[in-house]
């Protein structure tokens, strides 16, 4: 009888969310861990909600002109805002993404060098399409948790026609090598659907063959553009054998490339209600939003400062009670696909 390895893996993410849990507890006790943190340690910064490409499963719908529109965060505002934070003390993490970031040019640079000598670190999420030698030179100067490339097929024909421009795995692949090849580290990430998930070996020696220390590997969850393009949804059988190569191959390839899946979202989410909020996503139109599948905004870094919007709300943001019965109504097994129709949904709190 074949495995169920969709609940072996969800037995050990529970079962290292609770591990956390009692780790931080202790430490709280002991007084080594604080019950809150006084200002966002880690901050994703979406700078824009344009996209040099259409792909079929964007949850954000980056590059639709309803998200174009939804872009109020001016290059300058993203600048006064860096310059607030080094202010304020700072921050531990960046995480920079889009929408496409690059399509900022120089900007997106200026943007990074802000935080960059006040000690913050970066992940970088692009799509990989406007690498090139001269601003991957750019990139090298700054330190990185991680640099991340999206790559959703071992072949050209396969992503080229899931993100919707041909030459795209061109680009995202020799992007991927020039990272690689002056020293940053690189991440692949990809997208796995039912046409892809027979070549999920071949799409690992991809990325090692260019260099990258990691591949992480998701399925596509049903929101923004996947909720019309239902055919790149896994179905439980798919995702079963999806869980079982994955088991295989990360032994296979150990000590070569890491190999990392994403963590099913009721997990996620008991980990952040568990723990001292540690930071969110400012969004294109300035929203501080708490995580990119939950639908609850906290504030406008448009309207007030972050530090003044964090101590009011952001802080203990996951105890809320919209936040806590929202996590709570999830039922993986049946409601998923509704819950996460709300992703692009603005609830304050």
């Amino acid at each position: 009888m074949e495995k169920d390895f969709i609940k072996i893996f969800e037995a050990i993410d529970t079962k290292k969310a609770k591990q956390e849990r009692e780790n931080i507890a202790s430490m709280q006790a002991a007084g080594l861990y604080p019950k809150y943190f006084s200002y966002p340690i880690t901050l994703q910064f979406e700078l824009t909600g344009s996209c040099n490409l259409k792909c079929k499963h964007c949850y954000n719908r980056s590059g639709d002109e309803d998200r174009i529109r939804y872009t109020k965060m001016t290059p300058e505002k993203w600048k006064q805002l860096a310059h607030q934070i080094v202010k304020d003390g700072g921050i531990f993490q960046c995480i920079i993404s889009g929408g496409e970031p690059l399509l900022l040019g120089d900007d997106l640079f200026d943007i990074m060098d802000i935080l960059h000598y006040d000690g913050t670190s970066f992940v970088v999420i692009t799509n990989g399409l406007l690498l090139n030698n001269e601003n991957v030179k750019k990139f090298a100067k700054y330190r990185y948790f991680w640099f991340q490339i999206s790559i959703d097929g071992h072949t050209a024909e396969l992503h080229d026609d899931f993100r919707g421009l041909k030459n795209s795995w061109n680009n995202a692949v020799n992007g991927a090598m020039e990272i690689s090849n002056i020293g940053i580290p690189l991440m692949i990430a990809h997208s796995v659907t039912p046409k892809t998930l027979p070549y999920l070996e071949e799409m690992i020696n991809l990325a090692y063959s260019v260099g990258a220390g990691g591949l992480m590997i998701g399925e596509i969850l049903p929101s923004g553009r996947a909720i019309t393009n239902t055919e790149l949804l896994l179905s439980p059988t798919q995702r079963n054998e999806l869980y079982k190569q994955i088991n295989i191959l990360s032994q296979k390839y150990a000590g070569k490339i890491n190999i990392e899946r994403s963590m099913n979202i009721s997990t996620s989410m008991s980990r952040y209600v568990s723990q001292p909020n540690g930071g969110g996503i400012i969004r294109p139109n300035g929203d501080f939003r708490l995580d990119c599948m939950v639908p609850f905004t906290i504030g406008n870094v448009l309207d007030d400062p972050i530090r003044y919007i964090w101590q009011k709300k952001g802080r203990n943001a996951w105890q809320h009670p919209k936040v806590l019965n929202f996590i709570q109504s999830i039922d993986k097994k049946k409601q998923q696909g509704n819950i996460l129709n709300h992703v692009n949904d603005d609830i304050k709190i």
